[in-house]
């Protein structure tokens, strides 16, 4: 049992690498400019997870939810405080896409959209329980805050009309960032992808040499 948990503490040291450390601000960058464009705009998207797929397919799960979590802190200091208990969906979907990309499911399209699927019910399940304990249905921090709050008005059911919400919400937002790093991931040369030993992780990817 003692050698299992050193194995698994081991591997998350691991991960945080000097190449890893140079890739977290760069990833974090790439959400934050999403995330604070999205906010800016009232979009009813989030757009701060492109960077966290990239890193969790590059430098591990572990990395990815650092990289999530200084994401939702940032925003919640420059742009707005609602996303900083959020930064549990960020933290939640970067390990479970690390985790998922470690075991193949990026070497096939088929395998992208389960990930993708996987992530978007994570962020359904935990952000659907902040808005609704922490917020009271509505944050106010997108524009479909007003479409909860419609559904809400009809079906007198809170818990349900954050839920279908949420559903709608993640399921584009975390397809459009799926789909925007899969695309910069296969562009990556096969010699930069080595530095980070992911190799194996993309052989019938198709990543470019």
């Amino acid at each position: 049992m003692k050698t299992e948990k050193v194995g698994f503490i081991g591997g998350i040291k691991e991960q945080f690498s000097t190449k890893s450390l140079v890739l977290i601000p760069i990833a974090v960058g790439i959400n934050l400019i999403g995330g604070t464009l999205a906010s800016a705009l009232k979009l009813p998207l989030f757009l701060d997870m492109i960077g966290t797929i990239i890193s969790a397919a590059l430098a591990g799960p572990w990395v990815a939810a650092l990289v999530g979590l200084l994401t939702n802190v940032f925003l919640a200091l420059v742009s707005n405080p609602v996303y900083l208990p959020y930064s549990l969906v960020s933290i939640g979907c970067g390990l479970v896409t690390g985790y998922m990309i470690r075991g193949g499911m990026f070497k096939k399209v088929w395998g992208v959209v389960l990930t993708w699927l996987a992530c978007t019910l994570l962020s359904v399940a935990i952000s659907s329980t902040i808005t609704v304990l922490v917020f009271g249905g509505a944050t106010g921090a997108t524009g479909t805050s007003v479409f909860t709050a419609t559904l809400i008005a009809a079906t007198k059911n809170i818990v349900k009309s954050v839920v279908a919400t949420s559903m709608i919400e993640n399921l584009v937002d975390r397809g459009i960032a799926f789909l925007i790093a899969y695309i910069l991931l296969k562009r990556i040369p096969k010699r930069f992808m080595s530095q980070y030993s992911v190799e194996a992780n993309f052989d019938d990817a198709e990543i470019d040499d």
